[in-house]
């Protein structure tokens, strides 16, 4: 939408939007996290189920797309708006509506820079620590339900690496 459809004055505006967005560093995003959405969701399971946990994968998952989205939106934004213009007027030249444009040429002409794009956002996602530190909860919990107090890898590392734990320990090595 941004790149083809949105009118200049609108593209001027989103686009630093979803720059800064893009730019927020992960703490803050964890802060959101554990400040915002742990008491509303707590809030919620108390309404309706009393056993769900307010620091969950859930919580941390939701979070990680608020932050990966504009990431994600603004790669591949600048992914399509970067394609020559004879595509979109060869394409138009020859009939094609705008839609028909964007589905059969634009889309399979940034392919490669959109899965670029996908990848990068998904290696970001699954480096990522703050926001799993912070919003999943630290409950030595292996479960497959996502609305429970889990612990991950990363919870595990930081529990470790910041506590007065040995280094000769087995858990630990």
């Amino acid at each position: 939408y941004l790149s083809e459809y949105a009118s200049t004055c609108l593209r001027a505006v989103l686009k630093p939007i979803l720059e800064i967005l893009a730019g927020i560093p992960t703490l803050v995003y964890g802060f959101f996290a554990a400040t915002i959405l742990s008491p509303f969701f707590r809030d919620i399971a108390d309404t309706f189920h009393p056993s769900l946990a307010s620091e969950s994968a859930f919580n941390a998952g939701l979070v990680m797309g608020i932050m990966i989205l504009p990431y994600m939106s603004s790669l591949c934004e600048e992914a399509i708006h970067n394609l020559p213009t004879s595509l979109r007027e060869g394409s138009m030249g020859l009939g094609a509506t705008s839609s028909e444009t964007i589905l059969k040429v634009l889309l399979p002409a940034a392919f490669p820079n959109l899965m670029a794009a996908f990848l990068l956002s998904l290696s970001r996602a699954i480096g990522e620590t703050m926001i799993v530190v912070m919003a999943a909860g630290l409950a030595a919990n292996l479960s497959f339900n996502p609305l429970e107090a889990v612990t991950t890898v990363t919870v595990q590392i930081v529990n470790l690496l910041t506590g007065d734990q040995e280094f000769d320990n087995a858990k630990t090595l």
